[in-house]
């Protein structure tokens, strides 16, 4: 099998969303980066934590080749600015990407990417607006009600007192920054570089450290439990790109979700990915992602 970096030598990087975009969403207590990338039918892509919009970096160009492509930054992430006024937490962000769906110029129709907490976000709005989705391709993201250990006591030891400042102090360190992504990738030049890309700013910026806190302040399991009130909601198709490895949303988690969707849903395994299954397996990622999405819309390119 190729390496990972013999394998991104081939793929492109969207420039885009490295360089700072040509347009701004004004929310009123936030204000997102936003990059409209591509040509055919819409597609928005919603990141989790604690990465922003670059995520896509590897994805985008080949999604752009037959879908439109809008990417934001959600608030607290990359490039973003927030208020106070800033709705925090799982439901704050699900209500902060229901406002920006407002202000992006998508057609009626359009279909959700996303992963990890921004599948959460993606499937809490796309319950509300079933009229509007016409499907969702969701990396590995949160099985309500039906949580890992790990996902657990990752939770529960971020409210702990004094974990913030025993973050940050770890942060400040390459090894501890690299030794961080070991169980959400499992390639070694792709945990250096993610941890380059997106975490060691949050070791320089206080502000940029504070943003994470955003969705991760007195954050619980139980937050996304109203997920599997949404799945039951969601009558478009739903694809689940899903590494097989994954300690954080395990393999056997995700095949019980996939029942309990209304509409049609569809398990696709990526042998030997984990949480980062996009970032690890671009090509396979994005492949999956076109076919799913061609059929949605019923062939339309």
């Amino acid at each position: 099998m190729p390496t990972f970096t013999e394998r991104v030598a081939e793929l492109t990087i969207s420039e885009e969303l490295m360089t700072e975009p040509e347009r701004w969403l004004e929310l009123g207590h936030a204000r997102l980066p936003y990059w409209i990338i591509g040509n055919g039918p819409d597609l928005v892509l919603v990141h989790g934590w604690p990465v922003d919009a670059r995520t896509w970096r590897r994805v985008v160009p080949v999604l752009a080749e037959r879908f439109t492509c809008h990417v934001i930054d959600l608030p607290g992430a990359g490039r973003s600015t927030w208020t106070r006024e800033t709705p925090r937490g799982c439901d704050g962000l699900t209500t902060c990407l229901s406002q920006a769906l407002q202000e992006m110029d998508v057609d009626e129709r359009f279909g959700f990417v996303a992963f990890d907490s921004g599948g959460g976000f993606a499937r809490k709005v796309a319950a509300e607006m079933p009229e509007r989705v016409v499907g969702l391709a969701l990396g590995n993201t949160e099985t309500p009600r039906d949580y890992s250990r790990l996902f657990l006591a990752a939770l529960r030891n971020g409210r702990r007192f004094g974990a913030k400042a025993v973050m940050r102090l770890g942060l400040q360190f390459a090894s501890v920054r690299e030794k961080a992504w070991r169980t959400s990738v499992t390639d070694a030049a792709l945990r250096k570089e993610l941890a380059e890309l997106f975490v060691r700013p949050l070791a320089r910026d206080r502000r940029r450290f504070a943003g994470v806190f955003i969705l991760a302040d007195a954050l619980r399991a139980e937050d996304f439990d109203g997920c599997y009130e949404a799945h039951h909601k969601i009558t478009a198709p739903v694809r689940l790109i899903w590494g097989t490895d994954d300690p954080w949303f395990k393999l056997e988690a995700a095949k019980r979700m996939v029942k309990q969707f209304a509409g049609p849903a569809t398990l696709v395994e990526v042998p030997g990915g984990k949480l980062f299954v996009h970032e690890e397996f671009p090509d396979t990622f994005a492949e999956s992602v076109i076919s799913h999405f061609t059929a949605a819309f019923g062939g339309r390119e």
